[in-house]
Formats: C-alpha cells, sequence, structure tokens
C-alpha cells in the first residue's frame, strides 16, 4: 500500500513558496504506479506528474510529490530517486493530506499540526514505525530513505557529591558546603576548630600550655597554704 510518508511544510531557510514536498512510501512486496494517484490538501484534487525514475514505486521503494520539482532538485541536487511533480502549497499552520487512488478512494491521509515540530526548524515530519507503533516526529529531512529517530545525545548522571571530614589546607568545609578561607574562618570560630598542619609546632604550644598550667595551679596551693593574718596570735593566745 501507498502511503504518506514524510512533509516538509516550512523550510528553515529563504521562503517556502514552491519548495514544499511530501514522500510516498510503498508499504507492499509489488511495485505500484504513483501516476494515476492523485494527491490532495486543503480539499484541493493535484495531479502528479513523473519528472524523473519510474512512474512504478519498487516494493519497500520511496518516491517524492513535489510542489516544483525544478526547486527541489535545487534543494537536493544530489537526489537520485523517484520525483513527481505537482502544484500546491501546504499551510505552516496545518492542514489534512490524502493519497487518492484513480477511483478517488482514500488510500491514505494525515492531518498534521505546526505544534508537531517541523516548523521553520530546518526539520520536517516523519512517520516511523517501531514494534508495531506508529509515530509521527520531527527530525533530519530524510527524501527517499528510511525515516529513522535521531539519537538524543546521552546526559551523564552527576556524581554524588562526597563530603569528606577533613578540612583541607587553607580551605574549610561549613555546614551549606561553601567554601572559604581557613584565616577568615579563623577570625569567627573558636581556634581549636581549625587544625593545622604544622606538628611541631602544635606540640610546642601545647607543652608551653601545660607548663603555664602546671605553674598556675602550684602558685595556688602555695597561697592556700599560708595562714591568714592574726591567725599566729590566735595559736599564742591559747
Amino acid at each position: 500500500m501507498l502511503e504518506i510518508n514524510e512533509i516538509m511544510y516550512d523550510l528553515k531557510t529563504g521562503s517556502d513558496e514552491d519548495r514544499e514536498w511530501v514522500e510516498i512510501y510503498n508499504d507492499s512486496d509489488v511495485p505500484m504506479d504513483l501516476s494515476s494517484f492523485r494527491f490532495f490538501e486543503a480539499d484541493t484534487s493535484h495531479k502528479i506528474k513523473l519528472v524523473q525514475g519510474d512512474a512504478n514505486v519498487p516494493a519497500k521503494g520511496y518516491a517524492i510529490i513535489a510542489a516544483n520539482s525544478v526547486k527541489f532538485k535545487t534543494d537536493w541536487p544530489n537526489f537520485t530517486g523517484i520525483v513527481f511533480d505537482s502544484s500546491f502549497s501546504l499551510s505552516n499552520d496545518g492542514e489534512a493530506l490524502m493519497l487518492k487512488d484513480k477511483n478517488l478512494n482514500i488510500i491514505d491521509q494525515y492531518a498534521y499540526w505546526s505544534a508537531f515540530g517541523g516548523a521553520g526548524d530546518g526539520k520536517s515530519l516523519q512517520k516511523i514505525t517501531q514494534t508495531g507503533n506508529t509515530v509521527w516526529v520531527a527530525a533530519r529531512p530524510t527524501p527517499g530513505m528510511e525515516n529513522k529517530i535521531e539519537k538524543k545525545t546521552e546526559i551523564k548522571p552527576i556524581a554524588p557529591v562526597v563530603k569528606s571530614r577533613s578540612i583541607p589546607e587553607k580551605v574549610a568545609v561549613v555546614q551549606n558546603e561553601q567554601k572559604i578561607p581557613v584565616e577568615n574562618l579563623a577570625q569567627n570560630l573558636p581556634a581549636q576548630i581549625v587544625k593545622t598542619n604544622n606538628l611541631p609546632t602544635f606540640i610546642l604550644i601545647l607543652i608551653l600550655l601545660l607548663g603555664i598550667s602546671v605553674l598556675v595551679a602550684h602558685f595556688i596551693r602555695k597561697k592556700r597554704a599560708v595562714p591568714a593574718v592574726g591567725e599566729d596570735f590566735k595559736i599564742l593566745d591559747e
């Protein structure tokens, strides 16, 4: 069966006039003569005329119905497939398209809208069938070739942030994960929170603090051992 397979209705560059085209696909197992068919758009019947290739579209083959075959060849100079010429103007907003046989029986039809894609972005609307399901997608034009869903760029997941309990040199990590210089952090936090990488200096300071603590404790004990004024005289009086 012949079917509407791809629609280029709104080109990205230049005027759309006479540059639009529709691709027809023969989904049967035998060649089919497309020259006796009619193309309908906006409820208007358009004759089609063979200008390149064979009127018999081969099984699983393609043919292009162009609004102007000359301009189509200008846009696609390397195209060597079947081309039919016609005279139509596809709406950029959307409309219903039909393919009818010589007895005006509807063979295939499809209604598109600009919201489906392909609206002046350089893409065409393409019919794709996979695992029995048929969908229309906007993709890079493929006149005379199989329509395929373009692979999307792989998005790699963001690796989780591992919080470190240590404070790197000259960088400290606070609760909101904002990094600030240690020098600024030390002005607002107790000195013991900030770690130092200079181990000998740290040990020396610790020894000095311990020595001062011992001297202070010794001084306090000695002061308590001296009797208060008058106590000696009280003992003699007894």
